[in-house]
């Protein structure tokens, strides 16, 4: 399919080597794309894998392409997609409705999009982004089937939205804020509070203690699992920061393995020097796999990590731990014992946050400062 000298050459050795079955299946959704991009019948561009009717295989493609230095990166085309959606997305909407979402995303959603500068980013805020916008017309379409604008809405339509299940419904909230402050909803309407989601209980030490012993000395545990466990266990790290670690945070010399999460380097006892070299670990041997990458903890697509939910899912499925509940085990711990400034240089935690913990667990740094300075 793809020759030894066309433009996709250089892609050709990792798709031979990559596991036959599902590579196969691939290929069949993709061939035709495959073979023009191949002869130059059509460009290599984003906006040629954008035209492509199967969005999945289209994406598996462009981020081998990206990795594979065949196609560059284009941080913002997520962002420009979105833009071209707005008139799908409220479609839904009567006129007025319509101007008033529109003003909301020009003037509160994009500015803020168009400021992030790094694709794992831009892409992740532009889906909940999108995802905010489509709560948005749902809820202002409840309102137009009941015969009423923004500016009609009563008490009942605000508690009765709220009310219904699932958090994300209270990604209407900021926009309904805005639409009071520009007098487009009425000030008698109250309302509910942001939504924090429900409050996390830290681990009992023992039990965290009891997991610290296991991850110390069962040789027979995965390297990632256990790096990513330990770093949330012994070092209070959160999960989308394990999860976006690179082999240039790590550092192996000849008196040892260090770790980069704050402005100092972390020393790495054993074992967890030598399982975090090991890593990362190849889980498939698809495409994506046959390419370099730079991430620890590796995400299905050539590029990208492992995400947040995907990582803590995976702690809790193969070591039974509770990510949220040991890292604030940890947090509190740590901070009842290390003055706040150490811990924000050798962690990577906010100074501000360790007080926060820190005053949550009984303890005060309050003086440390002054007591160092007499």
């Amino acid at each position: 399919m793809l020759t030894s000298d066309g433009v996709l050459a250089p892609l050709r050795a990792s798709i031979l080597a990559a596991e036959p079955l599902t590579t196969r299946r691939w290929l069949a959704r993709t061939r035709e794309l495959l073979r023009d991009l191949d002869t130059g019948r059509i460009p290599l561009s984003h906006d040629a894998l954008d035209r492509f009717p199967q969005r999945r295989a289209a994406e598996h493609l462009r981020a081998l392409l990206i990795t594979a230095g065949l196609l560059e990166l284009d941080p913002h085309r997520s962002l420009r997609r979105l833009e071209d959606r707005i008139p799908e997305l409220t479609a839904p909407l009567d006129h007025e409705h319509r101007q008033l979402a529109t003003r909301w995303l020009n003037w509160k959603v994009l500015p803020r999009l168009r400021t992030l500068d790094e694709q794992q980013r831009t892409d992740t805020s532009v889906r909940n982004a999108t995802r905010q916008v489509e709560q948005v017309v749902a809820f202002l379409t409840v309102l137009q089937d009941a015969g009423r604008h923004l500016d009609e809405a009563t008490q009942h339509d605000i508690d009765s939205w709220f009310a219904g299940p699932g958090a994300i419904r209270h990604v209407v909230r900021p926009v309904l804020t805005w639409a009071r402050q520009n007098r487009q909803l009425p000030r008698r309407v109250e309302l509910p509070p942001t939504y924090v989601g429900k409050p996390v209980t830290p681990m009992d030490a023992e039990q965290r203690w009891h997991i610290a012993r296991r991850l110390t000395t069962d040789d027979t545990l995965d390297p990632a699992d256990r790096i990513a466990a330990a770093l949330i266990v012994l070092y209070a790290q959160p999960v989308n920061r394990v999860a976006a670690l690179t082999t240039d945070d790590v550092t192996v010399t000849e008196i040892g393995t260090s770790l980069t999460l704050g402005t100092d380097a972390l020393e790495l006892p054993e074992p967890f020097a030598t399982a975090i070299r090991q890593l990362p670990i190849r889980r498939r041997v698809g495409t994506a796999e046959q390419l370099p990458t730079r991430w620890l903890f590796p995400g299905n697509h050539a590029g990208t990590h492992i995400t947040q939910n995907a990582l803590a899912n995976r702690l809790r499925r193969t070591l039974d731990i509770q990510p949220r509940q040991l890292r604030l085990a940890a947090a509190e711990q740590l901070t009842r014992e290390i003055p706040p400034a150490m811990l924000a240089g050798i962690l990577g935690l906010r100074p501000l946050t360790i007080v926060r913990i820190n005053a949550n667990a009984g303890g005060s740094w309050a003086n440390y400062a002054a007591d160092r300075q007499t």
